[in-house]
């Protein structure tokens, strides 16, 4: 646990804002279902953050 906190620390550190931000793609709950699919059927790059609240 404590060298993957050092690596996400470096990374914060080394890797530029906008990077995150075409890394991944933040959904809402009720879109989960539709981009399951699209998931699945491996349509979807980087990472799909669900947004809970």
């Amino acid at each position: 646990p404590a060298r993957r906190a050092e690596a996400w620390a470096r990374l914060v550190k080394d890797l530029p804002e906008s990077f995150y931000a075409q890394a991944a793609t933040e959904i809402t709950l009720a879109d989960a279902p539709k981009f399951a699919d699209a998931i699945i059927n491996n349509q979807v790059q980087g990472r799909t953050l669900v947004k809970i609240k």
